[in-house]
């Protein structure tokens, strides 16, 4: 792991500290594995999916230890897959996703904010878009767009409606192995250095987990401010009508 770490500190800081978010997906299927992604130690976002487990319980002890909670919403995906209770299908009304999300935040009352768990048909969608980001607006939430599809409409979406809104730059562990995560958490350090703030997503996996144990307190010595996701999103006025950022990488392992 040593040898991992090396050329994390090496770069020099930009003269403004570059700042760093990291959300953590799919939260709630597992108790101990939910309670170590709340133990680490920086501020990361826990984005939790409602129908799971533990989803309500992990949601809480997040908030209770000064996480930022997301509620990680499932959503139809290209191959069809099946998708966990609680989850966005095509053709739904405005009405019918406006109760999805009654539930969801009735689980997760914590939630600041979503973002799309799959969903890599529906956020190519416009129509079902809309209708989402017109009900996050209503209920003062954030979202962020994982970008499962390259051709997500869904940020695009959220700017219209006027949402504070972002995306995701780097996927960390989209490979399960330790070289693997420490070559995206570079990638991640450097287009923050470049352009000032970047928001990466991993998961709960053990690799994640055990390298991220061992880098976030590194961060203050490399110059680099580690924040909840909400604060790097453009906000409300800036966003409406703001083009979209040039894409980053675009499919994963979880459409």
């Amino acid at each position: 792991m040593a040898a991992l770490l090396t050329g994390l500190l090496a770069a020099t800081p930009a003269p403004a500290a570059p700042r760093i978010a990291i959300i953590i997906d799919d939260l709630g299927y597992s108790r101990p594995a939910g309670e170590a992604v709340i133990a680490l130690p920086a501020p990361v976002t826990c984005a939790v999916i409602p129908e799971t487990p533990h989803g309500r319980r992990l949601g809480r002890q997040a908030a209770e230890a000064g996480k930022e909670v997301m509620i990680h919403l499932p959503m139809a995906t290209l191959d069809a897959r099946a998708l966990d209770p609680g989850a966005l299908h095509e053709g739904m009304s405005e009405a019918q996703i406006g109760a999805v999300l009654d539930r969801a935040q009735t689980l997760l009352p914590e939630a600041r904010g979503l973002n799309n768990h799959m969903g890599s048909a529906l956020t190519a969608e416009a129509a079902p878009m809309t209708r989402l980001m017109d009900q996050l607006r209503r209920r003062h939430l954030f979202f962020v767009d994982s970008r499962t599809n390259a051709a997500t409409l869904a940020e695009r979406s959220a700017h219209r409606a006027g949402l504070p809104a972002g995306r995701r730059d780097v996927f960390l562990d989209n490979r399960r192995d330790l070289a693997h995560i420490n070559e995206q958490f570079n990638q991640l350090l450097r287009l923050a250095r470049r352009r000032g703030h970047a928001i990466a997503i991993g998961h709960p996996y053990p690799e994640t987990l055990d390298y991220l144990r061992q880098v976030l307190p590194l961060m203050e010595q490399a110059g680099v401010e580690v924040v909840p996701v909400s604060r790097l999103l453009a906000p409300p006025a800036a966003s409406v009508g703001a083009a979209p950022r040039p894409p980053g990488a675009a499919l994963t392992s979880n459409p």
